[in-house]
Formats: structure tokens, C-alpha cells, sequence
């Protein structure tokens, strides 16, 4: 059995303490990072490798090209394929995207998507349907890991939650805001073969510092 450990954490576009964000990934010992909302300005793909590098991570992809989605991953972990891909605009509002990557670790594959839906119920929906569309054909075990921006009543993430194992399904500790906290729309999502052994919405005054989210980490076993 292999375990990936999952990390979820929207970083605000690292508008707070960044030192703040690269410790409290490196606290959690991730596999792999999904972050939301990371740089996509001036020098963003070199903000985001300069944010992996003090977190002990490795930049993968994403930023800019994904609407803000990127994904770090450990040393321990081999990259096998990265697609980024850009959900369908709604005018008006913030163009959104998916990245998605075939990890390897200790003889076992899984595919982990890092997502960030939007603050439009309809287009939640429209890119919910895009999503699941994309990661079909995945290997077995397929994560997707992201800001919803939705609780678990909705009806996106009640979907999410039929077609996905619901990590925190158990646990409606709010991952929203680190400054007041009320809201639960930070997720991590498995489909296939697998277990989890652990889950837990991280809060400490490093966090409060790092951003207006809490991380969610998970620990996903897989057979290798």
C-alpha cells in the first residue's frame, strides 16, 4: 500500500505572508500540493516556483495558464503527465481552470486534479460537468482537490460528492475564512481504489497568517 498525502490550500494570490505559506506546507509534509489562487500576474510562474522552493516542493505547473490553479509536488513523486486546461469563460467573470497530473509513488498512479470553481452557481455547474468529463479515463484512483466555493448542502457539491468520495464528508470543521471561519467549501474528492486515513482542516496562527483559507490535507492509500 502507498500513501499519497494531499494538500488543498487556496493561497490568496500570495497577498499575505508568504513565509507564513511555505511553512505551513512544509509543516504537512505533502505529496502533493493542488493550491487555488496562486500568482498569475507580473512573474507569476516565477513567484509560484520561488514559493515551492521554500516550501521544500517542486513546481509543476499552473498559474497564469490555469486561472490561478497550480500544483507543487515532492521529491518522492514522480510526474508522469501534466495537462492544464481552461474551463469554458463566463462574461463577466473570472476565467477559471483545471491542471491535472498522472503522479507515481512507490510503484502506484493516481491522477490528481487541482480545481477552483467559481462564485456563479451556473457556471459552478457548467464547470462541474466539464471537470468530470475531463478526468474520465483516468487511472483508478482519480483526486480532485479545490475551492468550490460552495458548502456541502449545494447542489455542485452534492454532485461532487455522488460521483467523488467526500474526504471530509465526516468532518464539517469550516475552511472559511481563517479569520472567521463559518463556511466548510474547501474539499478533497477520490474516486477508485482507495482509502483515507486521515483528514483535517489545519488552523494555527501560521495559517491565519498565510491566508484568508485553511489547508485541507488528506492521506490517500492506494495499492502499488
Amino acid at each position: 500500500m502507498v500513501r499519497f498525502r494531499v494538500v488543498s490550500f487556496n493561497v490568496r494570490s500570495l497577498r499575505d505572508d508568504t513565509s507564513a505559506v511555505a511553512q505551513v506546507l512544509r509543516d504537512t509534509d505533502a505529496d502533493v500540493v493542488c493550491l487555488q489562487e496562486s500568482p498569475k500576474y507580473l512573474r507569476w510562474r516565477g513567484k509560484v516556483a520561488a514559493l515551492a522552493r521554500r516550501a521544500d516542493l517542486l513546481y509543476v505547473a499552473g498559474g497564469r495558464t490555469t486561472g490561478g490553479v497550480a500544483m507543487l509536488t515532492a521529491i518522492r513523486v514522480g510526474v508522469r503527465s501534466v495537462t492544464e486546461h481552461r474551463l469554458p469563460a463566463t462574461p463577466g467573470l473570472t476565467r477559471r481552470g483545471l491542471l491535472l497530473a498522472t503522479l507515481t509513488k512507490g510503484g502506484a498512479t493516481i491522477r490528481v486534479g487541482s480545481m477552483h470553481l467559481g462564485l456563479d452557481a451556473a457556471e459552478r455547474a457548467r464547470h462541474l460537468t466539464e471537470i468530470t468529463g475531463l478526468v474520465d479515463g483516468s487511472p483508478p484512483v482519480t483526486v480532485l482537490a479545490g475551492d468550490v466555493n460552495e458548502s456541502p448542502s449545494g447542489p455542485t457539491w452534492t454532485r461532487l460528492a455522488g460521483e467523488f468520495i467526500d474526504l471530509g464528508a465526516h468532518d464539517p470543521t469550516p475552511t472559511f475564512s481563517t479569520a472567521n471561519p463559518r463556511r466548510r467549501i474547501d474539499g478533497i474528492f477520490v474516486r477508485g481504489p482507495a482509502r483515507a486515513e486521515g483528514y483535517q482542516v489545519l488552523d494555527s496562527t501560521m495559517v491565519r497568517a498565510a491566508s484568508d483559507h485553511r489547508p485541507v490535507v488528506a492521506d490517500v492509500v492506494v495499492d502499488a
